[in-house]
């Protein structure tokens, strides 16, 4: 998706890059009526503060095996619904920061999101950030990742995304991808970001951890979460792990 993503992104700031075809006002219903028209997809787009929603429902989805059904979801209009979501951006009045695409399916419960940072994706742009670098910042998020939500509540949790709380998703976010890729490290549980209290980042896991995991999950959190605090110029005091629920864990 990186490429492709970059490649679009080259073209609508040439021919956009002085000109306003989106005007703030309508930009939910403008970005609504370029994702039927480019994805052939109805759509619903919200507009809270400076983060800009947008929300497909896909239907037809027949498999009942996770990495099946997340794959499917990945590869219809996705790439082309996030860069309509850019494009409109870009190419508006607006002072949008955050932009939201989710792609969803009730009946099967399944959900999946990305979410991009509009500072991130000038920057690729004007190289002062590298494709990889860009590629780090990537922040995906799933229901089948995250057994604690449903469909139901990702879709319906639409707020204004603060900057502590982007860092602290993305820190999330892509800690489960590199447990995910690596067999060394699947059987640890993923992570999810909870919140950020008196500058603490605070993570949950919805498994027991044992000892050696707990070691590996706090040496990786401290890795990532120094690594973009200096990323985004922004500092936490410290980190926190509790288990699904509320309950304590040993991570602190």
């Amino acid at each position: 998706m990186l490429k492709y993503v970059i490649f679009l992104l080259v073209i609508v700031f040439s021919f956009n890059a002085c000109s306003v075809t989106y005007p703030k006002n309508d930009i939910t219903q403008s970005l609504e009526k370029l994702v039927k028209k480019e994805c052939n997809q109805d759509s619903k787009a919200y507009l809270v503060g400076r983060t800009l929603y947008l929300d497909i429902e896909l239907d037809g989805i027949t498999s009942s095996d996770d990495k099946t059904v997340l794959q499917a979801i990945r590869k219809i209009n996705f790439d082309l619904a996030v860069f309509a979501a850019v494009r409109v951006v870009l190419s508006s009045d607006s002072d949008i920061k955050y932009i939201v695409v989710t792609t969803y399916n009730f009946y099967k419960n399944i959900a999946f999101r990305v979410v991009h940072n509009i500072d991130d994706i000038k920057s690729c742009f004007y190289m002062r950030i590298s494709r990889s670098d860009f590629s780090s910042r990537e922040l995906l998020e799933s229901e089948i990742e995250e057994p604690p939500l449903t469909a139901a509540n990702m879709i319906e949790d639409r707020h204004d995304i603060a900057d502590q709380e982007y860092v602290g998703r993305l820190i999330a976010s892509q800690i489960n991808m590199l447990l995910e890729s690596d067999v060394n490290l699947v059987q640890i549980p993923r992570l999810q970001y909870v919140a950020v209290e008196n500058e603490t980042l605070i993570f949950s896991v919805s498994d027991i951890v044992d000892g050696t995991s707990i070691y590996l999950v706090r040496n990786i959190l401290l890795e990532k979460t120094k690594d973009y605090s200096k990323k985004y110029n922004i500092s936490f005091k410290g980190i926190k792990v509790i288990a699904f629920g509320g309950k304590p864990a040993t991570i602190d």
